[in-house]
């Protein structure tokens, strides 16, 4: 459960602070019809411009944010590269906003 409120991820292992980018990132993720986002609303989630140079940031950021999701107690691959595309997330995340 992401509480947005308190920016705290809360899952089987217990609870990890996320920062307000991460936060905007997951809420978009679970307001996807098909918990998919291109590249460009990634970008724009974490408040960069897209580039190629940008791209590596955004990695970076995306494999902060799957540590944390694991430390939380998701398992196997939360979040996956789509190539070309932009990334899949691939759990269940209920979001409280109060």
């Amino acid at each position: 459960m992401l509480e947005l409120k308190k920016l705290d991820l809360t899952g089987p292992a217990g609870t990890v602070k996320v920062t307000a980018t991460e936060a905007s990132l997951l809420l978009a993720f679970s307001q996807s019809p098909d918990a998919r986002l291109r590249f460009e609303d990634v970008a724009q989630c974490l408040g960069l411009e897209l580039s190629e140079e940008r791209k590596s940031n955004i990695q970076v950021r995306m494999v902060r944010l799957r540590k944390k999701l694991h430390e939380a107690g998701a398992e196997g691959a939360v979040i996956e590269s789509i190539r070309n595309v932009g990334y899949q997330f691939f759990d269940e995340l209920q979001v409280r906003k109060s």
